[in-house]
């Protein structure tokens, strides 16, 4: 009988090394996507802020403590989020910082457009700025900075699971392949274009617009949460009509209906997108932004 139950138990110790699976919490849903696509079946990710939300403004729960607390890694932005150093304060696993990962001269330190649509970082100005973003932390939009990300879940992971690691070389080499294609068509489209003129609800968008060559003309909101003046209406429908532009770009995250309203019946139109891939994994939602945003885009060459 104890032989029987020292076979039983080896069996279960054996059971629990080989299908335990590494843990993974990000803050945003975007790095989990990442993630999924190195670890895949091998790993058991999630997120702790929904992705319908302005991550900026949401406030942990214990549950959210306790999985950061199990983790075997945790992933953030370092910019953006709500008192993240709470959540360092109980991480036991290893950590990424993703702002420490993208190299100086290609983080966007830029704080809102003024209104006169010029994009600032002016000390004055900082009061605008949401008080925990150091550097502009949608990076995600940028499949360059993207790769940079999954290179070091690679790493990372390879160190944990030694023993899987062909595995995740092998999910990596072809995320890596499927988003230089997708960065290489959808730039070589956009170039295409004759004007590439961009505006949008909220700032959202710098690290995209630099990565395909888009010209980033105007905001409607000039900081988080900062309404905007009447004047500022007045001269985004000027710049609208002036450019021929025929739709702006709405983050269905962020947006105040009320001005919406405001600029539809001055004539002019909005394409909603979703930058934090909502049913999506990171490559079907970057392929689907895209696209929209080209849609648009080329509205205005008619």
């Amino acid at each position: 009988m104890r032989m029987i139950s020292s076979i039983l138990l080896f069996f279960l110790i054996f059971s629990l090394d080989v299908f335990a699976k590494v843990n993974v919490i990000t803050t945003v849903k975007p790095l989990a996507d990442i993630f999924k696509e190195i670890g895949k079946d091998k790993v058991n990710v999630s997120y702790i802020i929904p992705p319908n939300i302005s991550f900026h403004l949401y406030e942990y729960k214990i549950s959210d403590i306790k999985k950061i607390s199990n983790a075997d890694i945790f992933v953030y932005l370092g910019s953006g989020e709500p008192n993240v150093n709470s959540l360092l304060k109980v991480v036991n696993g290893k950590v990424i910082n993703v702002g420490n990962l993208i190299p100086e001269n290609l983080l966007i330190r830029e704080y809102e457009f003024d209104e006169d649509n010029h994009s600032n970082n002016k000390e004055e100005d900082k009061h605008h700025h949401h008080h925990t973003e150091t550097f502009h932390p949608a990076i995600w939009l940028d499949p360059r900075l993207a790769i940079l990300i999954a290179d070091k879940y690679y790493k990372t992971l390879i160190k944990i699971d030694p023993k899987n690691k062909d595995y995740y070389y092998k999910n990596y080499s072809d995320f890596i392949l499927k988003t230089v294609n997708l960065y290489t068509r959808w730039k070589n489209k956009f170039l295409s274009l004759k004007h590439r003129y961009f505006i949008s609800y909220h700032y959202l968008y710098p690290y995209l617009t630099r990565a395909f060559s888009l010209e980033y003309l105007a905001v409607i909101e000039l900081g988080h949460g900062r309404e905007p003046t009447i004047k500022h209406i007045l001269h985004i429908t000027n710049l609208v009509k002036e450019k021929n532009i025929k739709y702006i770009f709405v983050s269905k995250q962020f947006y105040n209906p009320k001005y919406l309203d405001l600029l539809k019946k001055a004539g002019i139109n909005a394409i909603y997108l979703d930058p934090f891939g909502l049913g999506k994994g990171y490559l079907k939602m970057m392929d689907n932004l895209l696209k929209n945003i080209y849609m648009g885009l080329s509205k205005d060459e008619k």
